[in-house]
Order: C-alpha cells, then sequence, then structure tokens
C-alpha cells in the first residue's frame, strides 16, 4: 500500500476528493457567492483573522508575488528573515518588483535569534520584513509569536508572512499578532488538491495595495479583495478545489480545529522519534521543528539513491532536499490526517534503505562482536531508546533525553563540544551510551585547575551517574569511542565521574586501564527507614527526635508549605534565593537563577519546587527535586538564616516537606548530593560512595 510522505501534493482524503467531482457552476451565479462567501468565512480561524481572506487561483509562489507586488513599491526598504530555500525565494520576488532587501540568515536548519531581529529593525526604518512560518526546505519552525510580539515593540513596518506548509498545522493569530499578509496555500495540510493560494490581508495592507504604484495585475490583492466583497473572484477561480476546501473544511470543524493542530504535533513528534530510533538525524533543534515537515540528514551522500529505493523497494515517497541539501537530506511530510503508523513505516523503511546502501557504517568490529558506533552533536538528535536504555539500567533522570536536552539548550554550568556516543549492536539495538563534554572540575576534585578543562560523561550536575552499558563486550565499545573523542580533541583527562561505587561495571573499567578516583559521596534516606513520618522520627536520637519535633510545631504556627511545577510564575525568584545559599556556601554563580530557571521550564514534567513560606508571604526555603518513578532526588536547595524572628530553622522545615513529598508520592527513597553531612546523619541519610573513573593516557 503506498505510503505517500511528499511535502506537497499532500494525499487527499476520499470525501474530500469526491468534492472536486461536483458539477461546474457559473463563479457569477449566486449559487456560488454563496459557497465562496462562506468558505472564505470558515477560513477565517484557521489564520485567526476576522479580516478579508482572498482566494487566488495559482501556487504559493503566486500569492507570495501578489503580496510583494500589492504591497511594496520600488525602493521600500525590506528585512527578510530567512530560514531556507523559500525564504530565499520570498526575497527574490521582493527583490524583482524593486524593493531593496536586506538579509537575516542563521544557516538552514536553525533559527535566526529574535535579539538580532530586533536589533536590525531598530537601528534602521524598515517598510516591511518578510517571514516564513514553517520552512518547507528545512523542517523548521519560526517563533512566530515571540518574533511578531518582538517585532511591534521596535517597528510599525508590514508583516509579510509565509504560512504555506503551516496553514491548518499550526496556530498562526493573525489579528492577535498584527500580521499584514499571510500567503497559504490548499495542498499541503488542508489536504486539498493543489490550485489556490489562500491569502489573509489586514486593513492596512489593502489600503496600502490600493494606493497608486501597486504593480500586480493578475495578482492584484486589491482587486481580489473587492471581488472577494461581491462574492466571486477577478478571474475563474480553480472551482474544483473550491469544492474540495469546502469538504475539508466541514472535516476540521467536524474535528476541531484545536485537535487537528494537536494531531499534527504528535505525528510529527512520533515520526522524528521513529527517525531517530534509526540511528538517522532530524536537523532541526527539537523545540524548532515543524508539524508538517521533518527533515532528515543521512550518514551519507546517497538521498536520491535512498529515495529511489523506498520508492521502488516500499512504496515509500518521500522528498528530496533542497538546494545544499539535495544530496544527503530527505523530507517526509505529514500534513493533513496522516496516521503516526504511516511516518513509523516510512521512518523503518528508511532506516533499512540506509542500512542496505551503506553496510560499512555498521561501524567496526570490537572483540564483543560487531559493534556500530554513533556519535551526535546534540541531544536534540537522541531516539527513544536512549530512554529505554536508562530505564533498563534504573538510571536516573540525569541520564534521560529530557534532561540531556534541556542541560546542553541551557547549561547550569560550562560545558563545551558536545557529543552523545551511541553503541549499536549487529540488530542496530542501542547497546551502550554516553554524553560526553569538555568541562571543568568545579569541586576540584579531579586535580584541574581553575580553565582547565576534561573530557567528561556526564556533566557534574549528575550525581549517581551510570555507565549505560548493558555489558562488558557493549562498554568496550563504549570505551573505545569515548577514547577516540578524547584524542580527537586532544583532552589529557578523560572519564566518567558521579560514578556509584558499587557499579557491577567499574571492575571491569579497572582492568581495561581505567583509575578510581574517589569523589564525595551522595546521600540517601529509603522508605525502609522512613516509610511514614511517625516511624521516621521515633528511629533519631532522643535529643534529635524532640528538637525536630518542636521545630515541626513552629514551623507550622509561623509558616506553611508549598509544591509547585516548573511552569510556576514566580521561579526566578525562588531560584535567585538558591544562588544566594550556593554564593554564601562558597560556590558563586553556581546557579545562576536565568539558565537555571531556564533549563528548569525545558525539562518539565519531573521538576518539583518545595517552598517553604512565611505567613506573610515571604519565601524562606525553596528545594528543586526531581520526581522519578522509583526516587526524588533532592538537587538543589536554599534558605535564610540567622533569622532570630522564626523559632524553626527553614532549613529543617524544608527536608521535612522533601519527605512528605517523598510519601504522598510512593517513591523508594530520596538521594541527595554533598554538603551538611553532620544535618544528614541525624536526619538518617546514609552515604553512599561516588567514584570517577579515569581513563588511560592516548597512545
Amino acid at each position: 500500500m503506498r505510503n505517500y510522505r511528499v511535502t506537497g501534493p499532500v494525499d487527499v482524503p476520499e470525501t474530500t476528493l469526491a468534492a472536486t467531482g461536483r458539477p461546474m457552476i457559473s463563479h457569477r451565479s449566486g449559487e456560488f457567492r454563496e459557497r465562496l462567501t462562506d468558505v472564505l468565512k470558515r477560513l477565517g480561524p484557521l489564520f485567526g483573522t476576522s479580516s478579508t481572506v482572498l482566494p487566488l487561483t495559482c501556487s504559493g509562489t503566486g500569492g507570495m508575488e501578489a503580496a510583494v507586488a500589492s504591497v511594496l513599491r520600488p525602493g521600500d526598504r525590506v528585512l527578510s528573515v530567512q530560514l531556507g530555500y523559500f525564504g530565499e525565494r520570498f526575497a527574490e520576488l521582493a527583490t524583482h518588483y524593486g524593493a531593496t532587501v536586506d538579509v537575516l540568515d542563521s544557516g538552514w536548519g536553525s533559527v535566526v535569534p529574535t535579539r538580532e531581529i530586533t536589533d536590525r529593525l531598530a537601528a534602521h526604518s524598515y517598510d516591511a520584513v518578510l517571514l516564513t512560518h514553517s520552512e518547507t526546505s528545512t523542517g523548521v519552525l519560526a517563533p512566530l509569536r515571540e518574533w511578531a510580539t518582538a517585532i511591534r515593540e521596535v517597528s510599525d513596518c508590514l508583516i509579510l508572512l509565509d504560512v504555506v506548509s503551516s496553514l491548518g498545522a499550526v496556530e498562526i493569530a493573525f489579528d492577535e499578532l498584527s500580521i499584514d499578509v499571510a500567503v497559504g496555500v490548499t495542498q499541503k495540510a488542508l489536504a486539498c488538491p493543489p490550485g489556490l493560494s489562500l491569502v489573509a490581508v489586514s486593513e492596512r495592507a489593502l489600503d496600502r495595495a490600493a494606493r497608486p504604484g501597486a504593480r500586480g495585475h493578475y495578482l492584484s490583492l486589491d482587486r481580489a479583495a473587492e471581488h472577494a466583497r461581491q462574492g466571486t473572484t477577478t478571474y475563474t477561480p480553480a472551482l474544483s478545489v473550491i469544492h474540495a476546501l469546502d469538504a475539508s473544511l466541514r472535516a476540521i470543524e467536524a474535528e476541531g480545529l484545536d485537535r487537528v493542530w494537536l494531531r499534527h504535533a504528535r505525528t510529527a513528534a512520533g515520526c522524528r522519534e521513529a527517525v531517530r530510533a534509526q540511528g538517522l538525524t532530524v536537523i532541526p533543534a527539537e523545540e524548532h521543528c515543524s508539524p508538517t515537515v521533518t527533515a532528515v540528514r543521512l550518514p551519507r551522500a546517497e538521498a536520491d539513491q535512498v529515495r529511489e529505493q523506498l520508492a521502488s523497494g516500499h512504496d515509500v515517497w518521500v522528498s528530496s532536499g533542497r538546494a545544499a541539501w539535495k544530496r544527503d537530506v530527505l523530507r517526509i511530510g505529514h500534513m493533513g490526517p496522516v496516521p503516526v503508523t504511516a511516518v513509523e513505516s516510512c521512518a523503518r523503511a528508511m532506516g533499512d534503505c540506509v542500512r542496505a546502501l551503506a553496510p560499512a557504517m555498521a561501524g567496526p568490529s570490537t572483540p564483543g562482536g560487531p559493534y556500530g558506533i554513533r556519535s551526535v552533536a546534540s541531544a536534540d538528535e537522541l531516539g527513544p531508546e536512549w530512554d529505554r536504555l536508562a530505564g533498563a539500567l534504573d538510571a536516573p533522570v540525569f541520564h534521560t533525553r529530557a534532561f540531556l536536552r534541556a542541560y546542553e539548550h541551557h547549561p547550569i554550568q560550562r560545558i563545551e563540544r558536545p557529543r552523545y556516543l551511541e553503541v549499536r549492536d549487529g540488530e542496530g539495538e542501542l547497546a551502550a551510551a554516553a554524553p560526553t563534554y569538555l568541562q571543568g572540575d568545579p569541586l576540584h576534585l579531579l586535580g584541574l585547575e581553575d580553565g582547565e578543562q576534561a573530557l567528561l560523561a556526564p556533566m557534574w550536575h549528575a550525581p549517581d551517574a551510570r555507565l549505560l552499558a548493558r555489558d562488558e563486550s557493549a562498554l568496550d565499545a563504549l570505551q573505545q569511542a569515548f577514547a577516540e573523542r578524547a584524542a580527537e580533541l586532544d583532552a589529557s583527562l578523560w572519564g566518567f565521574v558521579n560514578l556509584s561505587a558499587d557499579s557491577p561495571l567499574l571492575p571491569a573499567l579497572e582492568r581495561r586501564g581505567f583509575r578510581r578516583r574517589d569523589l564525595v559521596p551522595r546521600w540517601t534516606l529509603t522508605r525502609e527507614v522512613a516509610p511514614d513520618g511517625e516511624t521516621y522520627l521515633a528511629g533519631m536520637k532522643k535529643l534529635v527526635r524532640r528538637d525536630y519535633a518542636r521545630q515541626l510545631r513552629r514551623f507550622e504556627e509561623q509558616a506553611e508549605s508549598f509544591v509547585h511545577r516548573a511552569d510556576h510564575p514566580g521561579l526566578l525568584g525562588l531560584l535567585e534565593l538558591i544562588a544566594a545559599s550556593a554564593a554564601r556556601n562558597g560556590s558563586p554563580k553556581y546557579y545562576d537563577p536565568e539558565p537555571f530557571a531556564q533549563f528548569l521550564r525545558e525539562l518539565g514534567d519531573p521538576v518539583r519546587l518545595v517552598e517553604i513560606r512565611s505567613r506573610a508571604g515571604e519565601t524562606l526555603a525553596v528545594a528543586v527535586c526531581f520526581l522519578e518513578e522509583n526516587r526524588l532526588q533532592a538537587w538543589a536547595g536554599g534558605y535564610h538564616r540567622d533569622r532570630p524572628e522564626l523559632r524553626f530553622s527553614p532549613y529543617y522545615a524544608l527536608w521535612w516537606e522533601i519527605c512528605e513529598l517523598m510519601w504522598a508520592s510512593g517513591v523508594e527513597g530520596i538521594e541527595c548530593g554533598r554538603l551538611n553531612e553532620a544535618f544528614k546523619e541525624k536526619m538518617l541519610l546514609a552515604p553512599q560512595d561516588l567514584v570517577a573513573m579515569i581513563g588511560p593516557p592516548h597512545p
């Protein structure tokens, strides 16, 4: 059965396709005027507008040309923000019609930072800015809301927007964001036949189009709007496509627009997961991936061969890359009512073709058997099998893709040159993995001088790190890849840090020449020791128990506790208290609040913030915790001290509320980091030794 995953024109559902067979009617008849008026009105919610939506019988490029020909004039200064091939085309059209075009381009596959756009607009007087919402050539989705909001803060220029592959798949918010012209089409996410460009136009843009100097005739937005107000079109329209569009809109309305957007997002996410599971690379960063197109970089320049083999051998159809991406990039379309199973099947077939055409990709053989080594530069490229491996080895949250991505995007401590190593067996299954970074020695445990760096796995902020290897054979291959990376970077010191001293694979590393160094232990409290509050208190020494019980009574009188998630609006203020405590304990800027907040917001789901707050509303203590399936990580904390008006210690109260979170969540225990050892012993925590395993010198 054909799996048609090109980036457009897309497969058309049977009910929509059947509508194209309706009898022809005159585009000047009352029946047509009634139908067209209804269709155009129902297009408004897709754009997020109550303004005019115009149907032009042409391609998306025709709609883009209509936009620039109608609202720009020769000599206008235009800023083109480009994400790929079609952003470049938009700029070419503006240049053709006499505009002076300045370009902002951060490179294909990435997004121009908002600050660069606003800095350019603030420094120069621009008549218009050209934006692409979903760049079909690269699979990048622009941060439209962020861009448009920032643009309007510094400039009143016209905003012309390409929504060709986003219309119907993601929110556009035309009116809310003060867009002036947005150009879409029927043959992408609306799942109709090609033939119409759909153009939303603001009143300001229509006023500009009506002034002398507009250069379009067939593509005049002013004339198209004049006829649309009368329920007709300037010239003979693609009547069958309008019938199909009517049917498509009915299907969208029946499903609900919000659900349609969510479906596109879920299918796109499923596609990316499936692609990564094949050991292939999704190009854009995860937060910039389009809901309609996934761009896949192949390990070798064989895109045409893979595409042909997909079609002939699997009846799977995808699109080639554009321009410089043509040789090693393929694009998967998932627009319209596409099930996740279709994109998963496409990804599996693509992986099969890549492996069949490039068997050498399996990598070198190791003493334990054939293993393939894959090395990627961004955690955005990791697949779901990484989490499956971490789960199988009971590795904590620090090894999950979500944590690695968030930390890479917003590092709390300096890390450089990230590289994620994967070892795959002959079946393509992930057998071992390690995140590696150039980083310093913030706790001065490895003997590095200030400013010196080592190649270490994982980042220091991962206490209780694990060796992600299923067995010694896979560990051999991982060690080899790690050693090669260290040699490549000329890192004189390299290895694993924060490993549990009882890890069963440590002896294997020692036999392979790794040197063991003891680190500061972590501390744990198990449910066996503290199954509930009463038993926990009863297990403490008598004097400690009495003092703690007294403090808890006073705490209840003077303060209260809260548990927040990462989207808490007061997050930054809570983290400032942690930063102040870290500085007081000799670790200035150890938890810089801004990147810390960004990191936690991106990490999201496992984050819990335990806050102790006075009855007057002042935050007295806060802890950042990560709630896992079987454990609670008490990761960072801060508190006020030397407050004589308080008859209890906010630090002691904070610990009790962390325990309350453990009991309420049903996890098996709490893990904590270093410092305050005397307190932890009183609270019945037990030390768990951590070690670093330093690799042998390069040959």
